[in-house]
């Protein structure tokens, strides 16, 4: 396990090494929790490109993490997120390419019923507030707790449990019709 405090002042003197650890380490994790949001991989993509690009132009202005450094780049990746929705007002759609990469073991019928649950989850999750979908995606799709959630979205732990619970409900009900059939 590398020192955080370490890696971190590492960082700061612009270390490639470390921030190259840094990358290997959250990319990932920042990409997967775009890609909950916008729902396109290439966009996902596009958008951690610019997490990272905005992480490094933090170092010019002396603006770079003094701690929590996970909690800081999830913080980053939500304005990108929150940016480039003001930009693009459409709603997320399936790409085309997001069944390309299709494992040959699986049968169709499987993978018809797999995208129809996910598309039918995602669609839900899109009628939540923007803070509920916020707080939903973090806590369930990163598996962050309510402390670092409040971190990121700089609400109290006690906001972020209310919205975890309301968005829950608002989930189940639009989801309960669905679920019967």
């Amino acid at each position: 396990m590398v020192d955080q405090a370490d890696l971190l002042e590492r960082a700061r003197q612009r270390d490639p090494q470390a921030l190259a650890t840094i990358y290997d380490t959250y990319a990932h994790k920042i990409y997967a929790y775009i890609y909950r949001h916008v729902g396109d991989s290439h966009r996902a993509e596009d958008l951690t490109g610019v997490v990272f690009l905005k992480m490094l132009e933090a170092l010019d202005r002396d603006k770079f993490a003094r701690d929590a450094l996970q909690s800081w780049l999830y913080r980053i990746a939500y304005n990108v997120i929150v940016d480039d929705s003001r930009y693009n007002k459409r709603r997320p759609t399936s790409s085309l390419h997001e069944g390309i990469a299709m494992p040959p073991e699986s049968h169709p019928e499987h993978l018809v019923g797999q995208r129809l649950q996910s598309e039918t989850l995602r669609k839900a999750i899109d009628q939540l507030t923007d803070d509920q979908r916020d707080v939903i995606l973090l806590r369930f799709g990163e598996g962050m707790t309510a402390p670092q959630v409040a971190a990121i979205l700089g609400k109290t732990e006690e906001a972020v449990r209310a919205l975890q619970r309301r968005g829950l409900a608002n989930l189940r009900k639009i989801l309960s019709p669905t679920l019967v059939q």
